[in-house]
This record gives C-alpha cells, sequence and structure tokens, in this order.
C-alpha cells in the first residue's frame, strides 16, 4: 500500500491533519493527541474527529452512530 493511500485512510478515519513527509506518514488530528500503539491508529478518547466502520455497510461513520444515512 502507498503512502498516499494509507494518508487517505487516516483521514477518513478523522485524521484530518494528516500529511506524508520523508516517506513517512504522520498521523495527526486537530481535536486530539493522536497516536499509533503497536500499529493501530487511535483517537483520545472523547475526539469529536474519531471515526469506526457502520455496522452495515463499513463506510465511515462517527463513533457515536452505529449505521450510516444509507443503513439507518
Amino acid at each position: 500500500m502507498s503512502n498516499k493511500t494509507l494518508a487517505n485512510q487516516f483521514i477518513d478515519r478523522g485524521f484530518d491533519q494528516t500529511y506524508i513527509r520523508g516517506g513517512a506518514v504522520h498521523l495527526v488530528c486537530s481535536q486530539c493527541e493522536a497516536l499509533a500503539i503497536n500499529g493501530m491508529a487511535t483517537h483520545e478518547q472523547g475526539c469529536p474527529n474519531a471515526r469506526h466502520e457502520c455496522k452495515g455497510c463499513n463506510e465511515q461513520v462517527a463513533v457515536n452512530q452505529h449505521y450510516c444515512a444509507d443503513c439507518a
């Protein structure tokens, strides 16, 4: 997977200020101190930018939602 693809996936998951520099993807969220634990990107608890997959179609939705508008 290319760095550009990886960065775009992070942006879709709410890491809105993610960037690529020197061949590495830097994970950044404007609302919390984002970090990667054992390679898993995480937001701080309660971050308004946090996202997860819709239980119906795997589209990214806010943490406080279970389904996207199409599946609800």
